[in-house]
């Protein structure tokens, strides 16, 4: 795994992890407006890397011990705030039941907390093998079709270059990890200030895997933003994403 750095190292620092398929890119805005005043750590995940030599992503417990580990060594155990979105979300909710981080507030942004039905699971990994042979094959539909979302121009790029790059073994380990997930019974413990994030979009999971950290954390703050789908607060809303991120972090 791959770590970037942004801002003074002497600030406060943010945790930022990025998505399944997605670029470390898609937190330019936030990290372009936090490390003005925070140290901006951004993890490139394995299997997610174009510039790197292939990788493979294995489970979300080594993903987060690595963070954890690189972290400690990078800057210490005692970090401001960490963001995840989708699957970095629930990299990060095992980094925070891990207990060996001390993370005063963390944005959650509809990371799976709760295992999926196994023919379900097995259906999606179906569909996201055939978008990544689809990106391998540079297929000009696809394209169109994610030109379509409410992913940047830039962002339809990296996301070709992640997918053309990435193995069909990252694709099924990440699934296989993150829809198998369930929260451990140390996330009860966590002092963190938690709040989850959902798209109104999304409620048929976001409710459920809100619900399961509510169980656990009943102080955690839950907010659903209508009008969005998974993933388009952070990456096609990012300037609404940093105005929240503001009033929940109280920088």
């Amino acid at each position: 795994m791959r770590f970037l750095e942004f801002g003074n190292k002497q600030n406060r620092a943010i945790i930022l992890i990025h998505g399944f398929l997605s670029s470390w890119k898609m937190w330019l805005p936030q990290i372009d407006f936090f490390s003005k005043d925070y140290y901006v750590i951004v993890p490139v995940l394995d299997g997610h890397d174009p510039e790197d030599s292939p990788s493979t992503f294995t489970t979300i417990e080594k993903a987060s011990h690595d963070i954890i580990d690189h972290v400690i060594h990078l800057y210490g155990t005692h970090i401001f705030a960490l963001c995840g979105a989708s699957l970095g979300a629930t990299i990060g909710v095992n980094l925070l039941a891990q207990n060996k981080l001390k993370v005063d507030k963390a944005i959650i942004d509809c990371g799976p907390v709760v295992p999926m039905n196994k023919f379900l699971l097995n259906f999606f990994i179906r569909i996201r093998l055939h978008q990544i042979q689809q990106m391998k094959k540079g297929s000009h539909r696809f394209y169109k079709t994610l030109s379509a979302s409410y992913l940047p121009a830039e962002l339809v790029d990296e996301t070709f270059k992640i997918g053309a790059h990435m193995t069909n073994a990252t694709c099924r380990n990440v699934h296989e990890s993150v829809y198998n997930y369930s929260l451990p019974t140390s996330i009860a413990t966590c002092q963190t200030d938690i709040t989850y994030w959902y798209g109104s979009k999304e409620s048929m999971f976001g409710k459920k895997y809100a619900k399961a950290l509510l169980d656990r954390l009943p102080h955690a703050k839950i907010k659903v933003f209508e009008g969005c789908q998974h993933g388009e607060l952070c990456i096609g809303k990012p300037q609404q994403y940093i105005k929240e991120a503001v009033k929940f972090l109280g920088t």
